[in-house]
């Protein structure tokens, strides 16, 4: 089973062999949302797989030195999570949205200005966004991408490793001969995760500055004024380094593919079109909110084309458990994933068609079948950013550059969707030009 189409292969064999498939000696691939429930369910005893989830890195992390996506302990996640859940809500979301609303109407200028003399790519284009919004969000101050045209070389350096981290998550053995071989792409590796730690260490101390002028980034709430820091720098270090790579890829990714599949159907592109462009010419977050079909674009997108569509492995507790008809023993691994429950033909009729129009009046289990933020238990602690900056950038683009087709060169075939954990272009492209 080839890394990069993990997750399609396993709904092949969830599809053929039923929704409980031993995939190895001691991991069970479920696609089964009785079980998912008991799995995912808050105050869960199914605790997250170490070995998967502590291994982004080329060190071995434990819950004393990773980010709250490896924490294993749930108690130890909770206490984590609350601090970033104090610096994304809506509230303080809202409080970025000026940032984001100027860095989306600069990147829907620039791809108005291509689109005008030619061919535009809209996948450099929100890659470039996305990381600015970090660099925002993060470290207090733009990296500049969209104004400069260029990716700088945090993007360079998450392009790189995503591919290396699915490795190492799915094949360690192969990582581990990977990391003993002495290539200069090892030596790359281990260099670009030593400029991870170090990007993170900069939006740390920036956080400290800028609170004294009473500017705000992600991290404010855990380097309060004050003094009273729950969290020591390394462990702020460690979260700032899983924000700069989850928040740059995922959202250009959603809205990379958002782009393709409204272009395929022109009926959906002049609805789309039609909605924001009888809207506020420049909407806040609320009148975005109310446009029931950007909304629905938006959710069809997500449930068609997951950006984390991987699977979310966990172990098995001591006393073992029943899932299905099956009794599992202690410590083996049982993984779901969002690829497999987002196609539930039982749930989302003709589930491979992209259909905005499904979520008119959806259904409990519908709603229960998207799992883009993750489980219950485990949200996505920058849902709310996240979706702001779709909300805007979605309207923006379909209001300016509403008249535009996807070229010749970007086809189903080239924007098939390679599995790194995130998802992206087989091309690494979707090119777009004037109507």
């Amino acid at each position: 089973m080839g890394n990069r189409n993990r997750s399609p292969s396993l709904r092949a064999l969830e599809h053929s062999q039923g929704p409980f498939v031993r995939i190895s000696p001691t991991e069970i691939a479920i696609a089964d949302i009785e079980a998912w429930r008991q799995i995912h369910r808050v105050g869960s005893d199914f605790r997250k797989n170490p070995k998967w989830y502590q291994t982004q890195a080329p060190s071995q992390y434990d819950d004393n030195t990773c980010g709250v996506f490896g924490l294993n302990d749930p108690k130890k996640a909770s206490a984590r999570r609350q601090l970033f859940l104090r610096a994304g809500t809506r509230k303080i979301a809202a409080e970025w949205d000026p940032q984001i609303k100027q860095l989306v109407d600069l990147t829907v200028e620039k791809i108005k200005r291509d689109l005008r003399t030619g061919q535009c790519d809209v996948m450099k284009w929100w890659t470039l966004m996305t990381a600015d919004v970090v660099g925002d969000l993060a470290f207090g101050e733009s990296f500049d991408n969209v104004k400069n045209e260029e990716k700088n070389r945090l993007i360079q350096d998450i392009e790189m490793v995503m591919p290396l981290i699915g490795l190492r998550m799915e094949f360690p053995w192969l990582f581990e001969l990977f990391m003993r071989t002495p290539l200069p792409q090892t030596k790359e590796y281990i260099a670009t995760f030593d400029r991870f730690i170090g990007y993170a260490q900069v939006a740390v101390e920036n956080t400290r500055n800028a609170s004294k002028g009473l500017t705000k980034t992600l991290f404010s709430k855990m380097v309060p004024e004050d003094g009273s820091q729950q969290l020591p720098d390394s462990l702020i270090v460690s979260e700032a380094s899983n924000v700069i790579v989850a928040g740059t890829d995922t959202t250009a990714m959603i809205l990379t593919y958002l782009v393709y599949a409204v272009l395929k159907d022109d009926a959906i592109r002049q609805r789309l079109v039609a909605e924001v462009e009888a809207g506020p010419e420049h909407p806040t977050w609320e009148p975005l909110e109310n446009m029931p079909y950007l909304n629905n674009v938006i959710q069809e997108t997500w449930r068609r084309y997951p950006a984390i569509s991987g699977t979310l492995p966990r172990v098995v507790p001591t006393q073992g458990a029943t899932l299905g008809k099956f009794f599992v023993p202690a410590g083996t691994v049982v993984s779901t994933q969002a690829w497999t429950f987002q196609r539930d033909a039982t749930v989302f009729e003709n589930p491979l068609e992209f259909n905005p129009d499904r979520w008119l009046n959806p259904t409990p289990a519908m709603k229960e079948h998207i799992m883009v933020f993750g489980g219950p238990a485990r949200l996505c602690v920058g849902q709310n950013i996240a979706r702001l900056e779709l909300l805007r950038a979605v309207a923006k683009f379909f209001r300016e550059c509403g008249n535009t087709r996807l070229a010749a060169s970007t086809t189903d075939e080239s924007m098939e969707m390679m599995d790194y954990f995130t998802i992206e272009p087989r091309a690494g492209f979707c090119i777009t030009e004037p109507a």
